[in-house]
């Protein structure tokens, strides 16, 4: 039988308002000048929006461990493209 975590109708409207509200936070956001904190803090909402897409809209955590494999290998890539742009 397969696994199956079927979220109610307030599960996806809280998951749907929490995008809604980092999303306005990064546009928001985007109208100071905060320096180089500016894409740090978009980054940061970038990654907190996509985390919550795969884990409610996509279901990875439901996926065998080729899906968990590939989900690092993206991560580490999205770290080292931000070591080499920020910190270099």
């Amino acid at each position: 039988m397969e696994k199956q975590n079927i979220l109610t109708a307030k599960a996806y409207t809280l998951v749907f308002l929490g995008l809604v509200i980092l999303t306005l936070v990064s546009t928001g956001l985007s109208s100071f000048n905060l320096g180089y904190l500016n894409e740090l803090i978009a980054i940061v909402v970038a990654i907190v929006s996509a985390g919550a897409v795969l884990s409610q809209f996509m279901r990875v955590k439901l996926d065998g461990g080729f899906a968990r494999l590939l989900l690092a290998g993206v991560l580490a890539l999205a770290l080292l493209i931000f070591f080499v742009a920020f910190v270099g």
